[in-house]
């Protein structure tokens, strides 16, 4: 007996379902390309940016800037080193050039003396995209200058210091350098509001080895010690046994009122000269709750390291819409007396807020 065996027909797939299957396949592999660059605009699927800050000097005004240097670096995902060499140019200088070579796509520097670092900064330039804050420098391939308006601010504690004494007198003003362009620029709008100038922000800066004279303010010396709060008191010091006359010291730099303090508190002066100050540091404040401080002016000094941070950032991931329109970004600075200067303690201590800066 036979036994008859018989094939399963298999049915041959459809051309309409051949076809079906591979458009699903080309929607998915478009929807995978798409996603894909869309994570790489965002930078989603990219290393974060390297980002370098280097700082002229330390203390609490600084410890704002890095702060908000830091803050920005963690809202917008990127890497930070922070650089915090000494008050000198050689050794600011020397940790400028140690970022060369060093894949950095964005470096914000506040240089010590901008003539002398000049060639470093066009080297740094050349690598990456570079910012300048709070002390700037004319550096062919800088993307911008991100602070405060020196010379305005100047002319505040000028205006502080008719105030203070409103019937005229000798000033003495004491600062850490004049190689520094805010310092150039501070001092200059310091002697243009008391001799009654025009405003003039490029006006030529005034020399230093000579009394400066107005119908009711005379600038007796200014005295420039290298970015040394020691050194600061000493010279303050001295200038007060010059000229025992003074009726005011303009302290031009963070440090500059605490040191003059300690100078006048040593001469037994501290209730008979008057002091205006630059900004905000703990010294300076007590001295105004004290009385033996006329006023500050308060920079924005978290603003200004964060914002040097997030445009470097953004720049760096190509994003030419948040890229400042100007070449210089100033943030306001505010006058601090005893009318409110509780409320500036109370302010500092909360996170700042980033503001909109004023490009010119």
């Amino acid at each position: 007996m036979t036994t008859a065996t018989s094939a399963v027909d298999v049915p041959a797939r459809s051309p309409s379902r051949s076809r079906s299957f591979r458009r699903i396949l080309i929607y998915l592999l478009i929807a995978f390309i798409a996603i894909t660059f869309l994570l790489w605009r965002t930078g989603a699927l990219r290393p974060p940016p390297k980002i370098a800050i280097v700082t002229a000097s330390s203390g609490p005004y600084w410890d704002a800037i890095v702060q908000g240097a830091r803050d920005a670096a963690d809202r917008y995902h990127l890497q930070l080193a922070v650089v915090q060499p000494h008050a000198d140019e050689p050794s600011q200088t020397a940790a400028i050039q140690a970022l060369l070579g060093k894949g950095f796509d964005g470096v914000a520097i506040s240089p010590n003396d901008p003539p002398r670092q000049a060639a470093v900064l066009a080297q740094v330039a050349g690598e990456a995209k570079l910012v300048t804050y709070d002390s700037d420098c004319p550096v062919a391939g800088k993307l911008l200058f991100i602070g405060s308006d020196n010379y305005d601010a100047g002319r505040m504690v000028g205006h502080m210091i008719k105030d203070a004494i409103p019937d005229g007198g000798e000033v003495l003003i004491s600062i850490g350098s004049l190689d520094k362009e805010n310092g150039q620029r501070r001092r200059q709008g310091v002697i243009d509001e008391l001799l009654d100038r025009s405003t003039e922000k490029n006006r030529p800066m005034d020399a230093v080895d000579a009394p400066l004279k107005g119908a009711k303010y005379t600038i007796v010396e200014t005295v420039v010690d290298g970015i040394d709060p020691a050194k600061a008191t000493e010279m303050v010091a001295d200038a007060l046994k010059r000229h025992p006359n003074v009726k005011c010291v303009a302290a031009l730099f963070a440090y500059s009122t605490p040191s003059a303090l300690k100078a006048l508190e040593q001469a037994k002066q501290l209730d008979k000269v008057h002091v205006v100050g630059f900004d905000t540091n703990e010294e300076t404040l007590a001295g105004i709750e004290q009385g033996h401080v006329w006023g500050t002016i308060m920079q924005s000094p978290y603003n200004i390291g964060f914002e040097s941070v997030r445009v470097l950032g953004d720049v760096a991931r190509g994003d030419k819409e948040s890229v400042p329109m100007f070449a210089t970004f100033y943030f306001n600075c505010d006058p601090v007396t005893k009318q409110n200067v509780a409320e500036t303690r109370a302010n500092l201590t909360k996170r700042p807020a980033t503001t909109q800066p004023i490009g010119t």
